[in-house]
């Protein structure tokens, strides 16, 4: 089925789940640098995911299931000043 990943349309199999968006966003962005340097202080990457238009609550990743067209948006921490 189709749906849309930060504005990309991509193909993901029927019963894809929020998680399985998460952990394939985590795996790409293992190596970024902020990614890690949040990992080794928190635990945690800090990944924002956004689902047609709303935040999704980490305890909701395993719950929620992706439609067909729905827009599945990453927000990626940044460091600034």
């Amino acid at each position: 089925m189709k749906v849309l990943m930060n504005g990309k349309e991509r193909e993901i199999d029927p019963g894809t789940k929020m998680i399985d968006v998460v952990q394939l966003f985590e795996n790409k962005l293992k190596n970024d640098p902020m990614i890690k340097s949040l990992k080794k202080k928190t635990g945690e990457s800090k990944l924002i995911f956004v689902l047609n238009g709303r935040v999704v609550p980490a305890n909701q990743f395993n719950v929620i299931e992706i439609k067909e067209g729905d827009d599945v948006r990453m927000i990626h921490p940044f460091f600034g000043g």
